[in-house]
């Protein structure tokens, strides 16, 4: 018999083989089986699965009632209606095959929707799992291949969410995660992105063990989170007054980009190019549709579609209506899971959210991989009354028995 719980099983896991194949078959060895559209199959069959169980299940009921999903639905919609513009704009069959297989363009939403997993405390056990087992695995197979750059670190992609497991684990589980941590950031030093995010997990899991010691007062950590969320948007105020925050903290602005200088500037001409597109074609407000591209004189380009900051490429293909609804669901999770929490964990969740939204402007590309499920899985844990309402012993328990 198939039920909820194997849909979510086999989605997970689809989306688990696709994430490690792309990615093995981007930065590891040449393998021609791995090339071409036919490893696209496991991500359409796990975004498939999720649309699935998006319109057919009573996934609303867990929370409670709660009227935040209609928040979630309209982004959803919104969503819908950006892959539905960019279908109809595509002449050809091979066109709209080639739309549909790219992790970056059609498939690129699509792990919003694992929110409905995260919500539901029921699969909290077996989604911690699965990234578990597959970190451990992903990491001992990269280790023959540990000379391909970055290959380790794409791997291991939902390390930073594991980090953020350590207080829940038994001491041997902890060691190892610390071992593969720093095995990936020695490895791993010019991917400016990538040891940001694990070393802001390791600075949460810090501050898990302080808040553990000593009570701080839940207003206190509101305005921390204001002050932090602000960040990005007095850095895009400056930007319009003509000011660089890159320029401001890296230095020279003449630093050639380089993937191997970690001072280099490689966002100011990112944001210059997608900001005077959009200004030049007048869609800044509604966006271009999920098969967007833009002029990029610096790639020598007329059509780019992907563009490697996160907050870029939400506003070029949804628009300003598209991003507010992004940031506006990733908010509330932040203040529901830090606000009104009863343990530790899920403020901790809200705490790697917010740095998610700080990198948002930076990085955190959109695609249909394991970083981008595992956030979404994240803000579903962190809307769900039931795990907001466990004490930091039964949060605990949950983790370590299967429901």
């Amino acid at each position: 018999m198939v039920t909820k719980r194997l849909l979510v099983f086999v989605s997970l896991i689809l989306a688990v083989l696709f994430h490690f194949v792309f990615y093995l078959n981007y930065y590891g060895p040449s393998i021609s089986s791995l090339k071409g559209d036919p490893k696209y199959v496991l991500a359409i069959g796990s975004a498939i699965i999720i649309v699935f169980l998006y319109f057919t299940t009573y996934w609303r009921a867990d929370l409670k009632g709660n009227n935040l999903s209609l928040l979630f639905d309209i982004l959803i919609l919104w969503f819908f209606i950006s892959l539905t513009r960019s279908i109809l704009e595509i002449t050809t069959l091979r066109g709209i095959i080639s739309f549909m297989f790219d992790n970056y363009l059609a498939l690129s939403f699509f792990p919003l929707l694992f929110f409905i997993i995260g919500i539901n405390s029921n699969y909290f056990h077996m989604t911690n799992k699965i990234l578990f087992i597959y970190v451990v695995l992903a990491f001992l197979f990269s280790l023959p291949f540990i000379h391909n750059f970055e290959l380790q670190l794409y791997l291991v992609y939902p390390l930073f969410f594991i980090i953020l497991t350590i207080p829940l684990r038994r001491s041997a589980e902890r060691i190892l995660i610390v071992s593969i941590s720093i095995t990936v950031i020695v490895v791993s030093l010019t991917n400016r992105a990538g040891i940001i995010r694990i070393l802001f997990s390791f600075c949460i899991v810090a501050a898990y063990f302080i808040m553990h010691k000593v009570h701080i007062n839940k207003k206190f950590l509101y305005t921390l989170v204001f002050i932090v969320l602000m960040i990005p948007l007095a850095s895009l105020y400056l930007g319009l007054k003509g000011q660089s925050v890159f320029q401001m903290i890296l230095g020279d602005e003449n630093t050639p980009y380089s993937q191997l200088n970690p001072y280099a500037d490689t966002r100011t001409f990112l944001y210059y190019e997608v900001f005077q597109d959009l200004k030049t074609n007048d869609v800044l407000l509604f966006g271009k549709g999920l098969n967007a591209g833009y002029d990029s004189p610096s790639f020598h380009t007329y059509r780019r579609e992907v563009v490697e900051v996160g907050f870029l490429q939400i506003l070029m293909k949804t628009g300003i209506v598209g991003f507010i609804l992004y940031f506006s669901v990733l908010v509330v999770a932040i203040f529901k899971s830090i606000g009104r929490s009863n343990n530790l964990f899920l403020k901790a969740l809200g705490f790697l959210l917010t740095g998610y939204i700080i990198m948002l402007f930076i990085e955190n590309q959109l695609a249909y991989n394991l970083f981008n499920i595992c956030i979404w899985l994240v803000v579903g844990m962190c809307y769900s009354p039931v795990l907001r309402d466990l004490n930091d012993k039964e949060i605990g328990v949950l983790f370590h028995k299967k429901q």
